[in-house]
């Protein structure tokens, strides 16, 4: 079997209301799809994702790596050696893909390929990879800032969530000020009382002495994590907070490969890694950097991406849960219509989704969907 053709399409659908995190305003949601197509008639599907098409987006640079630079470097390949083409890919960008864009497109085009083998073998990649438990619990991500006085909206949202029998929630802060975003986790920890976990996501916003003061303000809230309360290259600061707040601290979802996940680990004082398959390298090298996290004993809580992620959390004894929006979510509305094979496959039962049972990973799409969305 040999690859004869590798397709990357760039598809955009922009929100009906946009949303914020701390950092971004997002008003697109993209999909970078990537199909390899062989010789013997079997096509793997992978993706990526992006946010704002045409305002700041990375999809057109995505498409360009995919269709100018990786694509090429597999025709004729064999697309069952998912090793060696992952290191030729790698190696053969070294100068200019170490991070990044190249490192996102490197994952799709790994995903496809899994995808592939799945189908080509006529098994899930769950159980091709060897699964632990095809239970994958799951924790609700919301509480985005909407604007203005938004608290009761937020209430109300992530009140929805625990009533829905979600076993744990995130929630967004580092927009406000600190003392601001004190009171909006107090106020949604009142209003959820113990009954589940609650997480919060800074999003990369804020320095240590900002960080430390939020941590203090809510000590007594029993957070589950603190993810991203700095930028991913502040090791040091990373490390001081560590030292300074018993709030574990996640991080991982923008980092990429082994060898910068290995830095997260020694030298941040990180506690939960969110690597995410769509960023680190896809499914072949998240397995390694979930490997890689058992060896310090560390958990896995990937960051979104929920088609797969329920797939690779199934196969790893260290995910105690991944991250879940729920299909209307304006994040995830766009991959629910596009995605229709494994949206109709995974729902939430009892706090927990199962991957898909089908040959691969279940990514096929809605062709009119496709059509009313792909960029020209």
């Amino acid at each position: 079997m040999k690859i004869i053709e590798v397709k990357a399409t760039h598809l955009a659908k922009p929100f009906d209301k946009p949303v914020s995190d701390s950092i971004l305003k997002c008003a697109v949601r993209d999909i970078i799809l990537v199909e390899i197509f062989t010789d013997e008639g079997i096509t793997g599907i992978g993706f990526i994702t992006g946010l704002g098409a045409g305002n700041g987006s990375e999809g057109p640079l995505l498409k360009y790596c995919i269709d100018k630079t990786l694509g090429p470097m597999i025709i004729g390949e064999d697309p069952l050696a998912r090793e060696y083409l992952w290191e030729k890919l790698f190696r053969n960008t070294t100068r200019f893909g170490r991070k990044g864009a190249m490192i996102k497109s490197l994952s799709a085009v790994d995903i496809a390929l899994w995808d592939l083998a799945g189908k080509h073998a006529g098994l899930p990649v769950y159980k091709l990879l060897g699964y632990y438990n095809p239970k994958v619990r799951v924790y609700a991500s919301g509480g985005f800032y909407r604007g203005g006085n938004d608290i009761h909206e937020i209430v109300e949202e992530i009140d929805s969530y625990v009533e829905r029998g979600y076993p744990a929630v995130k929630m967004k802060v580092g927009g406000k000020t600190v003392r601001e975003d004190i009171d909006r986790v107090r106020k949604i920890r009142e209003a959820i009382g113990n009954r589940i976990q609650l997480m919060v996501d800074a999003n990369q916003n804020w320095n240590v002495v900002q960080a430390t003061q939020f941590c203090e303000g809510v000590r007594d809230l029993d957070i589950g994590f603190i993810e991203e309360p700095l930028p991913p290259d502040d090791f040091d600061g990373h490390m001081e907070l560590s030292r300074r707040t018993n709030i574990p601290l996640a991080a991982g979802e923008t980092e990429n490969t082994k060898y910068g996940f290995l830095d997260l680990i020694k030298r941040c004082g990180v506690r939960v890694l969110n690597n995410d398959v769509t960023r680190t390298g896809g499914i072949t090298e998240w397995m390694k950097v979930t490997a890689l996290a058992q060896c310090w004993n560390l958990p896995v809580i990937p960051h979104g991406i929920q088609e797969i992620h329920a797939t690779l959390c199934s196969c790893a004894y260290n995910c105690p849960m991944t991250e879940f929006f729920l299909p209307e979510h304006p994040l995830q509305e766009f991959l629910s219509q596009f995605f229709v094979e494994i949206t109709d496959g995974m729902k939430v039962i009892d706090g927990c989704i199962r991957p898909v049972d089908v040959p691969g990973l279940g990514l096929g799409y809605d062709p009119e969907v496709y059509l009313r969305y792909k960029v020209q």
